[in-house]
């Protein structure tokens, strides 16, 4: 009896302070969304996303971007509804989405907040994206 509570000893020992093996989840911490804002002219600008070949964004999701302009920058307006056509194959969701149009003062840093629902195709799984990222204008 006593060697067993050795043996139990020693390991419960070595493994003190050891931080257990990381799970792994099968999706990755980031997503494959593309945001870009470009500048068209005066004040008007356009936002565009962008997946990689064979994802796509839901048509019927509950999509939502919020846009905060700072330092100096003031979002004017925005239609931030995604628009585009039909996937062929995929009637569920849009084969692209249109840029969205936005009207915007100042200069300063525009700042994108977005939930954003896509899939992959391969992979047969539709993910909620959660997107942050600042746009200096």
């Amino acid at each position: 009896m006593k060697k067993l509570f050795w043996i139990f000893a020693i390991l419960f020992l070595t493994h003190c302070g050891e931080k257990p093996p990381a799970k792994e989840s099968g999706f990755k911490a980031e997503h494959p969304i593309e945001i870009t804002v470009k500048k068209l002219e005066g004040k008007r600008y356009q936002l565009e996303l962008f997946l990689p070949k064979n994802y796509g964004f839901q048509v019927q999701a509950p999509h939502k971007i919020l846009l905060s302009g700072k330092n100096g920058l003031k979002v004017v307006s925005a239609d931030l509804k995604l628009n585009g056509p039909i996937h062929p194959e995929k009637m569920e969701y849009f084969e692209y989405v249109k840029p969205m149009n936005l009207e915007m003062e100042g200069s300063g840093s525009l700042e994108l907040d977005a939930k954003l629902y896509y899939c992959n195709f391969q992979k047969n799984i539709c993910i909620p994206g959660k997107v942050n990222s600042t746009f200096p204008i």
